[in-house]
Protein backbone atom coordinates (compact mmCIF):
# COMPACT_ATOMS: atom_id res chain seq x y z
CA UNK A 1 0.00 0.00 0.00
CA UNK A 2 2.89 2.37 0.80
CA UNK A 3 4.26 1.81 -2.68
CA UNK A 4 1.01 2.82 -4.34
CA UNK A 5 0.68 5.96 -2.21
CA UNK A 6 4.29 6.94 -2.91
CA UNK A 7 3.83 6.28 -6.64
CA UNK A 8 0.67 8.35 -6.84
CA UNK A 9 2.33 11.10 -4.80
CA UNK A 10 5.26 11.14 -7.22
CA UNK A 11 3.03 11.60 -10.26
CA UNK A 12 0.90 14.26 -8.56
CA UNK A 13 3.91 16.27 -7.38
CA UNK A 14 5.53 15.98 -10.83
CA UNK A 15 2.28 17.30 -12.28
CA UNK A 16 2.39 20.26 -9.90
CA UNK A 17 6.02 20.86 -10.89
CA UNK A 18 4.90 21.37 -14.50
CA UNK A 19 1.50 22.95 -13.84
CA UNK A 20 3.00 26.35 -14.63
CA UNK A 21 3.41 25.19 -18.23
CA UNK A 22 0.73 22.55 -18.67
CA UNK A 23 -2.06 24.42 -16.85
CA UNK A 24 -2.23 27.56 -19.00
CA UNK A 25 -1.87 25.48 -22.17
CA UNK A 26 -4.81 23.24 -21.20
CA UNK A 27 -6.96 26.18 -20.09
CA UNK A 28 -6.29 28.14 -23.29
CA UNK A 29 -7.02 25.00 -25.32
CA UNK A 30 -10.36 24.73 -23.55
CA UNK A 31 -11.11 28.37 -24.31
CA UNK A 32 -10.67 29.52 -20.73
CA UNK A 33 -8.59 32.55 -19.76
CA UNK A 34 -7.20 33.58 -16.42
CA UNK A 35 -4.61 30.85 -16.15
CA UNK A 36 -2.44 33.15 -14.04
CA UNK A 37 -2.73 30.87 -11.02
CA UNK A 38 -1.16 27.96 -12.84
CA UNK A 39 1.60 30.13 -14.31
CA UNK A 40 2.16 31.64 -10.86
CA UNK A 41 3.21 28.23 -9.55
CA UNK A 42 6.40 28.36 -11.63
CA UNK A 43 8.36 29.71 -8.66
CA UNK A 44 7.47 26.56 -6.68
CA UNK A 45 8.71 24.20 -9.40
CA UNK A 46 11.95 23.23 -7.58
CA UNK A 47 9.94 22.38 -4.45
CA UNK A 48 7.55 20.14 -6.39
CA UNK A 49 10.43 18.45 -8.20
CA UNK A 50 12.06 17.71 -4.83
CA UNK A 51 8.81 16.21 -3.53
CA UNK A 52 8.60 14.08 -6.69
CA UNK A 53 12.11 12.75 -6.07
CA UNK A 54 11.28 11.95 -2.43
CA UNK A 55 8.07 10.11 -3.34
CA UNK A 56 9.82 8.12 -6.07
CA UNK A 57 12.67 7.29 -3.71
CA UNK A 58 10.25 6.00 -1.06
CA UNK A 59 8.35 3.99 -3.68
CA UNK A 60 11.52 2.38 -5.07
CA UNK A 61 12.84 1.62 -1.60
CA UNK A 62 9.54 0.09 -0.50
CA UNK A 63 9.25 -2.00 -3.67
CA UNK A 64 12.82 -3.27 -3.97
CA UNK A 65 13.78 -3.87 -0.33
CA UNK A 66 13.66 -7.41 0.98
CA UNK A 67 10.96 -7.92 3.54
CA UNK A 68 10.29 -10.79 5.86
CA UNK A 69 7.21 -12.85 5.08
CA UNK A 70 5.76 -15.15 7.75
CA UNK A 71 4.85 -18.58 6.45
CA UNK A 72 2.17 -20.96 7.73
CA UNK A 73 4.70 -23.34 9.25
CA UNK A 74 6.32 -20.55 11.29
CA UNK A 75 9.40 -20.16 9.13
CA UNK A 76 10.23 -16.88 7.51
CA UNK A 77 11.74 -15.95 4.21
CA UNK A 78 12.88 -12.73 2.56
CA UNK A 79 11.07 -11.51 -0.56
CA UNK A 80 11.14 -8.50 -2.87
CA UNK A 81 8.06 -6.74 -4.18
CA UNK A 82 6.08 -8.54 -6.85
CA UNK A 83 6.75 -8.15 -10.57
CA UNK A 84 3.41 -6.35 -10.91
CA UNK A 85 4.42 -3.79 -8.27
CA UNK A 86 7.78 -3.26 -9.95
CA UNK A 87 6.20 -2.83 -13.38
CA UNK A 88 3.65 -0.38 -12.01
CA UNK A 89 6.41 1.58 -10.28
CA UNK A 90 8.45 1.89 -13.49
CA UNK A 91 5.38 3.09 -15.40
CA UNK A 92 4.72 5.67 -12.67
CA UNK A 93 8.39 6.74 -12.68
CA UNK A 94 8.27 7.23 -16.46
CA UNK A 95 5.03 9.24 -16.18
CA UNK A 96 6.53 11.39 -13.42
CA UNK A 97 9.71 11.96 -15.45
CA UNK A 98 7.72 12.88 -18.57
CA UNK A 99 5.53 15.29 -16.63
CA UNK A 100 8.42 16.84 -14.70
CA UNK A 101 10.45 17.43 -17.86
CA UNK A 102 7.49 18.67 -19.95
CA UNK A 103 8.73 22.27 -20.07
CA UNK A 104 11.98 21.09 -21.67
CA UNK A 105 10.55 19.02 -24.54
CA UNK A 106 7.10 20.58 -25.00
CA UNK A 107 8.29 22.85 -27.81
CA UNK A 108 8.91 19.82 -30.02
CA UNK A 109 5.24 18.83 -30.04
CA UNK A 110 3.48 22.14 -29.45
CA UNK A 111 4.82 24.16 -32.37
CA UNK A 112 2.03 25.44 -34.56
CA UNK A 113 1.99 24.76 -38.28
CA UNK A 114 2.55 27.61 -40.76
CA UNK A 115 -0.67 29.29 -41.84
CA UNK A 116 -1.42 31.02 -45.15
CA UNK A 117 -1.72 34.75 -44.56
CA UNK A 118 -3.52 37.22 -46.82
CA UNK A 119 -1.38 39.73 -48.71
CA UNK A 120 -2.94 42.74 -47.01
CA UNK A 121 -2.20 41.48 -43.49
CA UNK A 122 -0.22 43.80 -41.26
CA UNK A 123 2.46 42.82 -38.77
CA UNK A 124 2.31 43.60 -35.06
CA UNK A 125 5.33 42.84 -32.89
CA UNK A 126 5.01 42.52 -29.13
CA UNK A 127 7.65 42.13 -26.44
CA UNK A 128 6.38 39.34 -24.17
CA UNK A 129 7.87 38.88 -20.70
CA UNK A 130 7.32 36.20 -18.07
CA UNK A 131 7.67 33.10 -20.28
CA UNK A 132 9.66 30.22 -18.81
CA UNK A 133 9.29 27.42 -21.37
CA UNK A 134 8.09 26.48 -24.84
CA UNK A 135 4.67 25.58 -23.46
CA UNK A 136 4.27 29.21 -22.36
CA UNK A 137 4.95 30.37 -25.90
CA UNK A 138 2.53 27.82 -27.35
CA UNK A 139 -0.21 28.88 -24.95
CA UNK A 140 0.27 32.53 -25.85
CA UNK A 141 0.14 31.66 -29.57
CA UNK A 142 -3.17 29.85 -29.12
CA UNK A 143 -4.58 32.76 -27.13
CA UNK A 144 -3.50 35.30 -29.75
CA UNK A 145 -5.07 33.22 -32.54
CA UNK A 146 -8.45 33.65 -30.82
CA UNK A 147 -8.36 37.44 -31.17
CA UNK A 148 -10.64 38.53 -34.05
CA UNK A 149 -8.68 39.53 -37.14
CA UNK A 150 -5.52 37.58 -36.31
CA UNK A 151 -4.39 35.36 -39.18
CA UNK A 152 -1.21 34.00 -37.60
CA UNK A 153 0.82 34.35 -34.43
CA UNK A 154 4.33 33.20 -33.68
CA UNK A 155 5.83 33.52 -30.21
CA UNK A 156 9.54 33.11 -29.55
CA UNK A 157 10.62 32.20 -26.02
CA UNK A 158 14.26 32.96 -26.82
CA UNK A 159 13.56 36.43 -28.25
CA UNK A 160 10.68 37.19 -25.87
CA UNK A 161 8.71 38.30 -28.89
CA UNK A 162 5.35 37.70 -30.51
CA UNK A 163 4.89 38.38 -34.23
CA UNK A 164 1.23 38.65 -35.18
CA UNK A 165 -0.13 38.88 -38.72
CA UNK A 166 -3.56 40.49 -38.68
CA UNK A 167 -6.06 41.94 -41.10
CA UNK A 168 -5.77 45.76 -41.11
CA UNK A 169 -8.05 47.49 -38.64
CA UNK A 170 -9.47 44.26 -37.20
CA UNK A 171 -7.02 43.19 -34.49
CA UNK A 172 -6.65 45.98 -31.96
CA UNK A 173 -3.29 46.20 -30.21
CA UNK A 174 -5.01 46.41 -26.81
CA UNK A 175 -6.89 43.16 -27.52
CA UNK A 176 -3.61 41.42 -28.41
CA UNK A 177 -1.89 42.61 -25.24
CA UNK A 178 -4.92 41.58 -23.16
CA UNK A 179 -4.91 38.12 -24.78
CA UNK A 180 -1.28 37.66 -23.70
CA UNK A 181 -2.01 38.82 -20.15
CA UNK A 182 -5.08 36.57 -19.79
CA UNK A 183 -3.03 33.52 -20.77
CA UNK A 184 -0.98 33.64 -17.57
CA UNK A 185 1.53 35.72 -15.65
CA UNK A 186 2.84 37.33 -18.80
CA UNK A 187 3.08 40.93 -19.86
CA UNK A 188 3.25 42.42 -23.34
CA UNK A 189 3.93 45.74 -24.96
CA UNK A 190 4.42 46.98 -28.50
CA UNK A 191 7.95 46.35 -29.68
CA UNK A 192 9.65 49.61 -30.58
Amino acid sequence: MKEKIASIGAVVSAGFASICCIGPLVLVGLGLGGAGLAAGLAKYRPFFLAITAVFLGVAFYSTYRKREVACADGSCELRYGSKTMKGFLWVVAAAALGTATFPSWSGLILRSQPVAVSTDAGTVRLVVTGMTCAACAAGIEKSLMKVPGVESASVSLENEEAVIMARPGQAQTEALIEAVRKTGNYDAKIKS
